[in-house]
């Protein structure tokens, strides 16, 4: 294939005086020009915004200055020049800076698997190496990400008139598409896996837990850590003074029916001698025994005197005063008193509950959460006055590096987690910034799949146990938790709850249904398309229950059961089904799709919306469009109802007999109220009746 012609000139100076790296137009007073061309290493991390932490290209790793001059230009090219792709009509726009250590560590490993087959050159390089390495990759990658390799190359293909030193020589595939090569077909639904909801529900519950009420704990205990630093601050004490300060608070101890502060387990190594009976090291935690007792850290302890008391009252893990709620399945506390240590540790998986809760009521991006700033939490009057809880924040994908501005409608738990981040970090500027230390610099939280998984780890052992875990497997392994996930699982539990219901609004035990207006709105992120996606294949989803419902011999009735029927025989007739059996799952749901333009869920019935015979369009004019009109739809041309809908119909019947009998009991009901009630129950009955005579006499 014949290389496309040469991109169109462009303004970007050409990488021959030691130019800057970056258009001058991100530079600011604070960042300044940032690398040079010739620089080993470019740090493009201040001119980002921080959550992007891997910017920092470090080209003194690769083999050779060859290779290093071919992956600088071809960075460099990335970011300044706009090159059409050797096949089809596509360009590629300038490279964002936050892209560029993703396509500078796949050339990297394009450069180490071509060395192996002994390519020391791009300008050697062959179709059929190519194909090897993707073999390679193929072994471990997704085709999804696959696929982003393969684009790779295929840009580095079309930035080789801007390549001096290497380059490829050829048209990489013949032109085909990344995605084809990587063997990525068009998908249905999202790829990004969703967490199951036995896996989600205990992780929500446990996240709701760690902020509405384990939070109150911790933030007690780092009250008290820090009272007690205020009091003993300021002098040292002599040695007889610190004795007695000990004995003092020995004292207490016994008389509180309390133990000695025992050792961490991790420092275990410190005392590899001292015995562990049930998980607590049985040496004292000397340092928070001065602490708690007021004497300085730096002294040399009487740490026989604190082994002589705990020979005689025992040793407690933890050791601060501060009191431990109580887990509600259990109504022990849900943790054992706190230390130091533990004390930071929990910190940290508070703030991994917090970013739970804002990522899955939200719909935001791992980005845009760790980007929203410390005001982010706002609250409005819906038009019915009610209090509407949102965010305020950035989006960034597919928009200037900056970001642009948004809003999201969260629910209040949201707020909660924003309120508990903004008493626990101490970043001037972000909200999920914090100082690991009080000397060190504000960082932002980081390796979030690690800390996730860290999470899930530490419920296990604070409320499961080795037979039956607090967060489920996902068959024999543990659900990997990824930051997408929680934005996909949202999306897909909205879409296939009936009247999109957030399913997350029962584990809240709220009174009230939330529904997802204020969930995908008209946010600038583009929930709403995700959320929508979803929902079409939620609905496909049902079709396809219907059919095979209908395809193992369950009954229909209603107005448009004759019409849906027929023209599933003509499905199963085309694709040559047996009844009970499906033989084509793909090709089924391709034939099924056009039905999902119609359909519109019930609870009593399906709607397979017809304009010319709908009774609800006969009173649109009242209202200005098709509405659905109470027991109508139960008598309409356009109804459908399935085995679905039989639990359904018979308590809507149950429900009117109730309030029949509560009516007869109150006294006398007018006439007209008797005879709608009255006939709305024979109504109910008879369309049950039709359900259970046509199944009888199937």
């Amino acid at each position: 294939m014949t290389r496309a012609p040469a991109p169109r000139p462009s303004s970007a100076p050409e990488p021959s005086a030691d130019p800057w790296v970056l258009p001058e137009s991100l530079a600011t007073e604070t960042t300044g020009r940032g690398p040079r061309f010739s620089d080993d290493v470019w740090d493009f991390r201040p001119f980002a915004p921080r959550s992007n932490s891997y910017l920092r290209l470090d080209f003194t790793g690769l083999p050779d200055e060859t290779a290093t001059l071919t992956a600088k230009e071809f960075i460099y090219s990335r970011i300044h020049r706009v090159v059409p792709l050797s096949y089809g009509s596509r360009t590629a726009r300038p490279m964002k800076i936050t892209n560029t250590y993703k396509d500078f560590i796949i050339l990297c490993q394009l450069f180490t698997e071509l060395g192996k087959q002994g390519v020391a050159r791009l300008e050697q390089a062959r179709q059929s190496h190519l194909d090897a390495t993707v073999r390679v990759w193929r072994e471990t990658c997704v085709p999804n990400t696959l696929a982003v390799r393969i684009n790779v190359i295929q840009h580095l293909e079309a930035h080789s008139p801007h390549l001096s030193a290497d380059r490829l020589t050829f048209v990489p595939w013949r032109g085909r598409s990344a995605t084809q090569v990587a063997g990525r077909g068009p998908e249905e639904e999202n790829s990004t896996p969703r967490i199951p909801e036995p896996i989600m529900a205990p992780l929500l519950r446990a996240a709701l837990f760690y902020v509405q009420t384990g939070s109150r704990d911790l933030l007690a205990a780092q009250r008290e850590v820090a009272d007690l630093e205020q009091a003993r601050a300021g002098g040292r004490c002599r040695h007889g003074e610190a004795v007695a300060k000990i004995r003092a608070f020995l004292a207490r101890r016994r008389q509180e029916g309390r133990g000695v502060p025992a050792l961490p387990l991790y420092c275990l190594a410190q005392r590899p001698t001292a015995p562990v009976v049930d998980g607590v090291v049985q040496a004292p935690n000397a340092a928070l025994v001065a602490l708690m007792s007021g004497t300085n850290s730096f002294q040399v302890h009487p740490t026989r005197l604190m082994e002589q008391a705990g020979a005689e009252i025992g040793y407690e893990e933890g050791g601060l005063d501060t009191p431990i709620s109580t887990w509600p399945d259990t109504g022990r506390p849900w943790r054992p008193r706190l230390n130091h240590r533990s004390l930071h540790d929990e910190l940290h998986y508070l703030r991994t509950a917090c970013w739970v809760l804002v990522a899955y009521l939200s719909g935001l991006r791992d980005m845009e959460v760790l980007e929203l700033p410390r005001d982010c939490a706002f609250t409005t009057a819906a038009a019915d006055g009610r209090p509407r809880h949102k965010l305020r924040g950035r989006v960034f994908k597919g928009r200037k590096l900056t970001g642009d501005e948004a809003e999201w409608v969260v629910l209040d738990a949201v707020h909660q987690a924003v309120e508990v981040l903004l008493q626990i970090n101490d970043d001037p500027t972000h909200l999920f910034g914090y100082r690991l230390w009080p000397a060190s610099p504000p960082r932002l939280a980081n390796k979030l799949t690690e800390r996730l998984g860290g999470f899930r780890d530490h419920l296990n052992e604070l409320f499961g146990t080795a037979a039956e875990p607090f967060i489920p497997t996902d068959g024999d392994q543990q659900w990997v938790f990824t930051t997408r996930q929680f934005r996909r699982s949202l999306a897909w539990h909205i879409a296939h709850q009936p009247f999109g219901v957030v399913a997350g609004a029962r584990q809240y035990h709220h009174a009230k249904v939330t529904m997802f207006e204020g969930y995908a709105g008209t946010s600038a992120s583009g929930f709403a398309a995700e959320v929508a996606a979803e929902e079409a294949v939620a609905m496909l989803d049902y079709v396809e229950d219907l059919y095979r419902d209908w395809n193992t011999g369950a009954q229909s009735s209603g107005g448009a059961a004759e019409r849906i029927n027929a023209e599933f025989q003509r499905i199963r007739r085309e694709l040559g089904d047996l009844p009970g059996i499906v033989s084509d799952e793909l090709r089924l749901r391709t034939m099924l799709r056009h039905l999902t333009k119609t359909l519109h869920p019930g609870v009593l019935n399906d709607c397979f919306f017809n304009a010319a015979t709908a009774v609800c369009v006969k009173r649109a004019k009242v209202v200005g469009q098709p509405v659905p009109q109470h027991n109508m739809c139960l008598r309409c041309p356009n109804a459908r109802r399935s085995t679905v809908h039989r639990p359904r119909l018979a308590a809507a019947r149950d429900q009117a007999l109730d309030l029949q009998a509560s009516c007869e009991k109150a006294g006398p009901v007018p006439k007209l109220q008797q005879v709608a009630l009255t006939g709305y129950i024979t109504e109910l009955d008879q369309l049950i009746g039709d359900l259970d005579v046509e199944e009888a006499q199937a």
